[in-house]
């Protein structure tokens, strides 16, 4: 992790006997980025002398506070893997990709801590670093651990046919048609939901850019736990959409261009990006989960040969 940082157990931690999950200087950097997640870490910034405890299990949800201050959760997040089979795979896991971890923790560390800071703005950019490490990592993981070669040359091929309709470019475009193939469909319809704040019209505006600008939902389209200018609940599927257009129409405006998301649209970009901060990073926990996921689904196959 970043030389300036020292991570720390939040106060009344148990570790049980999860030992590879245990803060130390040679804990591997996913090991890290699954306890920050997890919301058991406290953060201390030497530069700033700052200490940012997060508590929020992204994980589990944008907002779920882990109150027991333990990784007990791990038991049942994941159907088929115990806490103690994570610790396992931790244990033997190779070393090849600890570069990729390493950068991976050092965003995660930024967005968690401004996240619970209240700092959305600087969580929100940090995500999205770490989402573009993750769309170009993910895919090569996925095909380098399959066993089927020829299924995974046909899966690459497709996963590059994209149509580019929301501005996705090189291994981000990828990255949308990969997810959308190797989710199944109950999981791309699992929805998010963005909760709107703010004055009237502050929240009618933002809902309406998202909803119609956006993700462009047309004739009236909803979800079922969407609440007008309350509540936007959006589908996994269109997650990637909503992070990679906020990115390219707001901090990375093009002249001439009808979509570009103008100040007036959002009218306070601190209300508009606590819509969308936390949301996003719980998103990009759900990705990392499945990259170690993957990993872990490896290595028992290869113990069973």
């Amino acid at each position: 992790m970043a030389y300036h940082i020292i991570l720390e157990d939040r106060e009344g931690f148990t570790l049980g006997n999860l030992d590879q999950l245990a803060i130390s200087h040679s804990i591997r950097p996913e090991a890290a980025c699954l306890r920050l997640l997890c919301g058991t870490c406290k953060v201390t910034n030497t530069e700033t002398e700052k200490t940012t405890e997060v508590k929020t299990n992204f994980l589990k949800s944008p907002t779920w506070e882990n109150s027991e201050v333990n990784l007990n959760f791990l038991d049942e997040y994941q159907e088929g893997f115990t806490s103690s089979e994570y610790n396992s795979h931790l244990k033997k896991a190779s070393d090849h990709n600890r570069g990729f971890y390493r950068d991976l923790l050092d965003e995660i560390i930024v967005a968690c801590c401004a996240a619970e800071n209240e700092q959305e703005i600087i969580s929100f950019l940090h995500t999205y670093r770490a989402y573009e490490r993750i769309a170009y990592a993910f895919p090569m993981i996925y095909a380098y651990k399959s066993r089927d070669y020829l299924g995974s040359f046909n899966d690459l091929k497709v996963w590059m046919a994209d149509t580019k309709t929301d501005g996705s470019a090189g291994e981000l475009a990828f990255f949308k048609r990969y997810l959308e193939t190797v989710y199944d469909e109950d999981q791309l319809k699992v929805t998010t939901d963005l909760r709107f704040q703010g004055s009237e019209e502050t929240r009618s505006r933002q809902f309406s850019l998202i909803r119609n600008q956006i993700l462009k939902w047309q004739n009236g389209f909803s979800t079922e736990a969407t609440v007008e200018n309350q509540v936007l609940s959006v589908p996994f599927k269109e997650l990637h959409t909503l992070l990679l257009t906020v990115r390219n129409r707001y901090f990375h405006q093009m002249s001439g261009r009808t979509d570009n998301i103008k100040q007036r649209s959002i009218i306070d970009p601190e209300t508009f990006f606590k819509v969308l901060a936390r949301p996003m990073l719980s998103y990009v926990a759900t990705l990392f989960h499945d990259i170690l996921v993957r990993d872990m689904d490896q290595t028992a196959q290869d113990l069973d040969i």
